[in-house]
C-alpha cells in the first residue's frame, strides 16, 4: 500500500558533526516506546497533510502514524474527528428522510423542504469544521511528542588515531 511508502521524511534540523552518525542511524534513538521510523506531519493551508513528502489524501490516512505512536491524547482526538465527520455524513441524509417520511400522495411543502435542506447543509459544514479542528489538534499533539522525544548518542573511532569521537544528536523544529 502506498501508506507503508510514506513513512520516510526528515525530521527537521539534526545536529551532525566530525565522527557522529547520520541522524537515521541505529544510535539515534527516540524517547523508549516511540516508534524509531516515525516522521513527523506537515501541514499546509485546510485539510492537506504531507507525511514522508508525499501528500496524503485524507485525513484518515494519519490513523496508521497515530496508531503507532500511541500516544492517548491523539487517539482521543482523532476519534473525535472520526466521529463528527460520521455523524456530518449521516445528517446529509436528512432531507431524504424527510421527503420519504411523507404518507403516500401527501404535499411536501417546498418551504419545509428548503428548510430541512439548508439546515442539514449548514450542520454537516459545522461537523466537517469542528472535525478539521480534532484531527489539526491531534496532528500537531503528535509532532509536538516527537519533536520531544528525539535525541542521540553515538561513539566512533577515529581512523588511524586509535582515540574515538563522541556524538550527540538532537532534532529540533522552529517554532513559528
Amino acid at each position: 500500500m502506498k501508506f507503508l511508502y510514506i513513512l520516510f521524511l526528515v525530521a527537521g534540523f539534526t545536529g551532525t558533526g566530525f565522527g557522529q552518525r547520520p541522524a537515521d542511524s541505529t544510535f539515534f534513538q527516540p524517547r523508549p516506546g516511540i516508534p524509531a521510523h516515525l516522521k513527523p506531519i506537515e501541514r499546509t493551508i485546510g485539510p492537506v497533510y504531507y507525511y514522508g513528502g508525499k501528500r496524503l489524501r485524507s485525513p484518515y490516512s494519519l490513523e496508521i502514524p497515530f496508531n503507532e505512536l500511541d500516544d492517548p491524547e491523539v487517539n482521543r482526538k482523532f476519534r473525535a474527528y472520526r466521529t463528527l465527520v460520521t455523524a456530518g455524513q449521516l445528517v446529509t441524509l436528512v432531507p431524504l428522510a424527510y421527503i420519504l417520511t411523507r404518507p403516500k400522495g401527501g404535499y411536501v411543502r417546498p418551504r419545509g423542504y428548503w428548510a430541512v435542506y439548508v439546515g442539514s447543509i449548514v450542520a454537516t459544514l459545522g461537523f466537517t469544521i469542528i472535525g478539521n479542528t480534532k484531527v489539526r489538534q491531534a496532528v500537531t499533539r503528535y509532532n509536538k511528542v516527537l519533536a520531544d522525544a528525539r535525541f542521540g548518542f553515538s561513539v566512533e573511532p577515529l581512523p588511524g588515531s586509535g582515540h574515538a569521537a563522541l556524538g550527540v544528536g538532537l532534532t529540533a523544529r522552529p517554532r513559528w
